[in-house]
């Protein structure tokens, strides 16, 4: 069953340079989020590692069979993720981060897996690796997951994501139905976004089919596509998450886009993006300019009214594929979008699944653009990667360069921030502190319970105050004998300084991108012997 929509794969095998073109050029692809990536990398322990870590000292394996560690249930990649906290050593702590760097240098090598597997379904290869760039540096949010050991959660659905879209650019989808529909059941149990996108392409697909197929076919699509609804509808019936009203789900899908367009500048990158797409389409010049009036005035309204304007990318984008009636891809496109209504927590991770086919439907079918750009030749790749290995090497080391550092502060801020929570950690292990409770002065939460706060992050502590403290009472907690009533607790701060009333400061950590992160206890919790003007510093 041919259809017609599917992407040509074709390369030009005369040209004795075009492996190292399609090479230079998937590195462009990859290098917006790369750069951001290898700037950064590792973090230390940060967000839900606590709880993981707190997990493997507390917990046996056939606790990661139970319901109850996520919001899903999603048994095969906790299984997988604690594989993983056993490889970082949780005995070791503060944690390694040369053992940081291959787990989450593993996660990215998986991404970039997925994204070749996007890239080769691509046909203006050009064209697609400048969006795929400009669009992974610029809505990087959604990787931050790469900094987490628990981002394999996600793997899963990159990889069917970009499998989805190879097979229908190679229309070769058909003769695999069976055997995908089966590995999409079954990673239902590693995350559920992996089978309800291929459900949706699948849908998708029945349509574009549809009147080609016999009888034994179509029951064959019908089965499977009710296997895989059922097996998303078991997991939402017997393993229910904590209710969440319909306000408050779409409120977190406005949020988990709002969290990738953190400013003007992304903002007007969507608008842009907008634009393009309604370029990419063919129209008549009048029908062009009527399209680029209408948005402007409707991206001014959203921006006014401080609703993302990636919801227009996403809205051009499925109107492009309306057009084209290329149900498939329409259908995956119209999933991706919706999952951060599934999440309705906010994280940016949930949106980056519409970015992505965003991107990549933006580039289809646009043989004029691809052929405007035969200029770019991979020499100028070349340079750009070359620059960009320049001046990530220049800020790991503490070089200021316009624009770029403070660019990238936000992300050098949190990942500082990480170490300075470990080392805190560690501190009060050892000291005479080690039996109080821990605190926050700043919430940390879901985005959607405070998404200021998950934007700026200016005083934000990198984990919640429950994952920590989970980690800190079943793993570093300790009791010394010290009475009930000389047992209190410590306050953790960060983001410069900072005044607690009544209360004295006892450690400090310096940052440089962070500022301070400090410890204050209490007067009325004193420690005999320990002078009210003791502090201790790390430099």
């Amino acid at each position: 069953m041919k259809n017609a929509f599917a992407g040509n794969l074709e390369s030009n095998d005369s040209n004795p340079n075009a492996g190292i073109q399609k090479v230079v050029y998937f590195i462009l692809t990859v290098l917006g989020f790369s750069f951001w990536f290898w700037m950064a990398v590792p973090f230390a322990s940060h967000r839900e590692s606590y709880s993981w870590l707190a997990a493997v000292h507390a917990e046996n394996l056939s606790h990661q069979f139970s319901f109850g560690l996520s919001s899903t249930y999603r048994p095969v990649s906790q299984v997988v993720t604690r594989l993983g906290f056993l490889i970082l050593d949780p005995r070791v702590f503060p944690t390694s981060p040369l053992r940081q760097a291959f787990l989450q240098g593993f996660i990215y090598a998986m991404f970039v897996l997925a994204w070749w597997l996007i890239y080769s379904a691509a046909a203006q290869k050009r064209l697609f690796a400048l969006l795929a760039c400009a669009t992974g540096s610029v809505f990087f949010s959604g990787y931050v997951h790469l900094f987490h050991i628990y981002g394999m959660f996600y793997v899963a659905v990159m990889l069917m994501f970009g499998t989805l879209l190879l097979f229908h650019a190679s229309d070769n989808f058909d003769n695999h139905e069976v055997w995908l529909t089966v590995v999409a059941i079954v990673l239902a149990f590693w995350h559920p976004f992996a089978t309800a996108l291929f459900a949706g392409f699948y849908w998708g697909f029945y349509l574009d089919t549809f009147r080609q197929r016999s009888r034994a076919q179509h029951v064959q699509a019908l089965t499977g596509l009710l296997a895989c609804t059922t097996a998303i509808a078991a997991l939402v019936v017997f393993f229910p998450r904590t209710h969440m009203p319909l306000d408050a789900k779409l409120f977190g899908f406005l949020v988990s886009y709002h969290t990738n367009e953190v400013n003007i500048a992304t903002s007007i990158v969507a608008f842009l993006l907008t634009q393009i797409v309604v370029f990419s389409m063919g129209l008549s010049p009048k029908l062009r300019l009527a399209g680029f009036l209408f948005i402007s005035a409707l991206s001014t309204v959203f921006f006014l009214k401080s609703l993302p304007l990636l919801l227009l990318w996403m809205c051009a984008v499925l109107i492009k594929l309306l057009r084209s009636r290329c149900w498939s891809l329409f259908f995956l496109a119209l999933t991706a979008a919706l999952l951060p209504f599934g999440g309705g927590i906010g994280t940016p991770m949930h949106a980056l699944f519409a970015i992505i086919v965003a991107t990549y439907v933006t580039s289809m079918e646009w043989s004029g653009a691809e052929k405007a750009l035969s200029f770019f030749q991979p020499r100028y790749v070349m340079a750009m990667i070359a620059a960009s290995a320049i001046v990530v090497l220049m800020v790991r080391v503490g070089i200021e360069v316009p624009i770029v550092t403070s660019a990238a502060k936000p992300l050098l801020t949190e990942r500082e921030r990480t170490y300075q929570l470990e080392n805190i950690l560690a501190w009060l292990h050892s000291s005479d502190y080690c039996g109080y409770e821990i605190a926050f002065l700043e919430n940390a939460g879901n985005p959607v319970d405070s998404v200021e706060s998950a934007i700026t992050r200016r005083n934000r502590p990198p984990s919640t105050l429950e994952d920590v403290q989970y980690f800190w009472n079943s793993a570093m907690r300790c009791q010394k004998g010290q009475p009930s009533n000389q047992i209190g607790t410590a306050y953790v701060a960060f983001g410069g300084p900072v005044v607690l009333p009544n209360s004295k400061l006892v450690f400090e950590v310096g940052g440089r991108y962070a500022g301070e992160a400090t410890v204050w206890i209490g007067d009325s919790d004193k420690v005999a012997g320990v002078p009210y003007s003791f502090a201790e510093k790390i430099r």
